[in-house]
């Protein structure tokens, strides 16, 4: 009997936490409200030797974009740098949680010039 009311506790706590989280998961996913390119100069100067590069960036509860990394690199620092530079301008509506307020959430994209 001890077995099972451990087994029948374990699942308890492992449901319980699985719709914890579901729950606490933002429903409402960013939306892109600003989104420049990257400056056409920066990159007229690589003829084609750049196609682009992964990018991970947070959007921010205010929806400004913070926490941006290169992921998979251009192939050229200045321009990974403008890249850099570009997306920090960038502005969303941010994620939502299940009750409407706005939630910190990341983003993975590749830009492609």
């Amino acid at each position: 009997m001890n077995k099972v009311l451990r087994c029948t506790m374990l699942s308890t706590l492992f449901v319980t936490g699985l719709l914890a989280s579901v729950l606490a998961a933002p429903y409402k996913p960013p939306t892109a409200v600003s989104t420049p390119a990257v400056d056409q100069a920066v990159l007229a100067g690589y003829s084609g030797a750049v196609h682009g590069a992964d990018v991970r960036f947070t959007i921010n509860e205010d929806g400004s974009v913070g926490d941006i990394e290169i992921v998979a690199s251009s192939g050229s620092s200045a321009v990974d740098a403008a890249l850099v530079e570009t997306i920090s301008t960038w502005r969303f509506n941010p994620a939502t949680d299940s009750n409407g307020n706005p939630v910190a959430s990341s983003k993975t994209e590749y830009i492609d010039f």
